[in-house]
């Protein structure tokens, strides 16, 4: 683990050398990829730690999980994005990820002196991490993930380095409670010109007495890049294979602010977990849908 977060701090190092001008389609990455269903700072469904590294650490008795999630819009945003990660655990505790991640915007057209087109804009970012969690003592997992974008704007491209750190508190006393949080796309020195985000989740056990058999209720917080909030209550219960899970959303940025629904349901069968999830959409904007699938081998 102690060299994996020397390698941690070496990718800080070369953000600070990376060339002054931001990468393009940024802003893909506020739309939740495999982050619909769960609270992103606990989002661990498709095995990723996408937004929390800490959230890809497998628990003794699992040796590999594999994982897909896919998201879309409506088409007046016509955004869309897959996940695919692999993560798996080494007999010293330490659970080793890679995931790649990949959003675009469709139906960007080219024009000159008429509305007729002249061929597409690419609008559309990359994101490969590699991630590492373990946890360090009863209760506290910690997760370090290293990153590299890829950002396009039509014939613009450019990439950059980030560093994230993440942990989550499990399985407390009271009430088998929760506690997450953990920066994501952290690139030090630039800050200012390109904000990472940071997402932070609580819940607890209201109802039930195990992981398969209860009722929970939590809170979740994000501050997404440019200054934007993200807050509110979210609600899952499961039953034996199946769990329901919602969420309201108020979103805030520029004065402003809107609220959206999310629910989802996912489902238990032998080794695999399938998930679909939608979230509400707003101000005459189709509703986003998410797809999630993974599966978990057993020593």
């Amino acid at each position: 683990m102690r060299r994996l977060l020397i390698c941690g701090m070496t990718a800080c190092c070369w953000a600070r050398g990376l060339a002054a001008q931001p990468v393009p389609a940024r802003d893909l990455w506020e739309f939740p990829l495999g982050a619909v269903l769960e609270p992103a700072a606990l989002a661990a469904e498709p095995g990723a730690g996408l937004w929390n590294p800490a959230a890809s650490a497998l628990r003794p008795g699992e040796r590999m999980r594999l994982g897909v999630a896919s998201l879309s819009t409506g088409a007046q945003q016509g955004v869309d994005g897959q996940l695919i990660s692999a993560s798996f655990r080494r007999a010293s505790g330490t659970t080793l990820g890679v995931s790649v991640a990949r959003t675009s915007v469709a139906g960007l057209v080219r024009t000159e002196s008429d509305p007729q087109s002249v061929g597409d804009i690419s609008y559309a970012s990359v994101l490969v991490s590699a991630t590492a969690a373990k946890t360090l003592m009863p209760h506290v997992t910690a997760g370090l993930a290293a990153r590299w974008r890829e950002g396009r704007a039509d014939q613009q491209v450019n990439t950059a380095i980030a560093a994230d750190l993440g942990v989550v508190i499990h399985d407390l006393p009271w009430q088998n409670a929760r506690l997450a949080l953990s920066s994501f796309l952290w690139r030090p020195g630039r800050e200012i010109d390109d904000r990472p985000a940071f997402v932070a989740a609580v819940d607890a056990r209201v109802v039930g007495d195990s992981a398969s058999r209860e009722l929970r209720l939590g809170l979740s917080q994000n501050n997404v890049n440019r200054g934007a909030t993200e807050r509110g209550p979210f609600l899952s219960g499961r039953l034996d294979r199946l769990e329901a899970r919602a969420a309201i959303v108020r979103a805030s940025a520029g004065g402003s602010s809107v609220t959206r629904i999310r629910s989802g349901l996912a489902v238990y069968y032998a080794r695999y977990v399938v998930g679909v999830a939608r979230e509400e959409g707003i101000s005459g904007l189709g509703p986003v849908y998410q797809f999630t699938l993974s599966s978990i081998l057993k020593e």
